[in-house]
């Protein structure tokens, strides 16, 4: 009978004490922030870029060495747009010291409005510059820093976002590169490709700014550690065969991961033994899941780029005989791989491609058979 919840969290970013691993990333993102470095943190989406940076808050936190505050970017299109999700970070922080050293510094921010915790961008004579609001709620932190006496980390999340609004990196490099005594600065990004290009594209203005830390899938020893400490609270256990099994299945994406020890969780009740036929449940209740997700996002790709999925999906290359029973020209191959990842779907390395996604593979092996 089942008497508790499961312990897995699947939706939204796990608690900042739920991370797997990751020790050997959070020592080196707390070194940087120490010593006022910026960091570029990458990861495609749902790697747990979030839960990381809470993580490292609490620790900061407990530590009483680092303050850390998070703004989320994703969808700015405008210079206001980027201001006012930077007031709402410092005006929404839970109670405690950081946030009442900002509420004391808020409300002399020029070019922003608020009130009640809801930030707008004040209004301005047509003379002013319309850079004003961002400019002044960049000087947030230092200030924040000073009244706090502890080091600031500004994490500005899902930076990607900011690359189609226009002077944004400028403006943010011309006020942010005096801050390195008091403010260290984590840009984080889920896109790769946009994300770096922020940095290495030698006309921007964050060129060879920031030093890069990949955040990569997580350690199979690590993450068999917790789930089988998870499944453990519940007393169920997970015999060493489907454990195997499950590692290859979830391949360290740490949603998916997640996502399959919670269905693995259901298909026993309290006391019970998860095995390989258990498991293999589990992995069709997760794939069904994700069913109209994995339609929807076929139905964005191209021919060629469905076709080139299916093939990465079963480990061929993108050109060969199995490209050929395809009908896919080595030219068409190599355009959809180059656009699939930087569309987030597939990732290159070692000289081959791979999916993000391992149940999205799964997904494209059961409904195209190898080519």
């Amino acid at each position: 009978m089942r008497t508790q919840a499961s312990p897995f969290v699947v939706t939204g970013p796990a608690p900042a004490g739920e991370v797997v691993g990751r020790h050997d990333v959070l020592a080196a993102l707390a070194d940087r922030a120490a010593r006022g470095r910026f960091v570029l943190l990458t990861a495609p989406r749902r790697y747990g870029k979030t839960t990381l940076v809470r993580r490292l808050a609490a620790d900061g936190d407990a530590t009483k060495e680092l303050a850390v505050v998070i703004v989320d970017l994703l969808g700015v299109q405008t210079l206001d747009d980027v201001a006012v999700r930077m007031g709402h970070a410092w005006s929404r922080l839970p109670a405690g010291p950081l946030a009442r050293a900002a509420a004391k510094v808020l409300p002399f921010v020029s070019g922003l409005d608020v009130a009640g915790g809801v930030v707008n961008v004040a209004l301005r004579t047509p003379a002013a510059s319309d850079a004003r609001a961002l400019e002044a709620v960049l000087d947030v932190p230092r200030a924040v820093a000073e009244r706090l006496g502890r080091r600031v980390v500004v994490v500005l999340d899902e930076f990607q976002s900011i690359a189609e609004v226009a002077r944004a990196d400028a403006i943010i490099r011309s006020q942010i590169q005096h801050h390195a005594e008091s403010v260290s600065y984590l840009f984080a990004g889920s896109d790769q490709s946009v994300t770096e290009m922020l940095f290495s594209d030698r006309s921007r203005p964050l060129y060879g700014q920031a030093e890069r830390l990949h955040l990569g899938p997580f350690d199979p020893d690590a993450l068999a550690a917790y789930v089988e400490e998870r499944l453990g609270v519940s007393g169920r256990i997970i015999t060493p065969a489907a454990l195997r099994r499950y590692l290859e299945v979830t391949d360290g994406h740490p949603q998916r991961a997640m996502l399959v020890a919670d269905a693995a969780w259901a298909t026993v009740d309290d006391g019970g033994t998860i095995d390989l036929a258990e498991l293999a449940g589990a992995v069709e209740d997760a794939l069904d899941r994700c069913r109209e997700e994995f339609t929807s996002t076929a139905g964005f790709l191209t021919d060629a780029q469905a076709r080139v999925s299916r093939l990465v999906a079963w480990g061929e290359p993108l050109t060969g005989a199995a490209a050929g029973r395809l009908r896919l020209s080595s030219g068409s191959a190599r355009a959809a791989g180059t656009a699939l990842v930087e569309m987030g779907v597939l990732v290159r390395a070692e000289r081959r491609h791979a999916h993000v996604d391992p149940l999205l593979a799964e997904w494209f092996r059961r409904v195209g058979p190898r080519p």
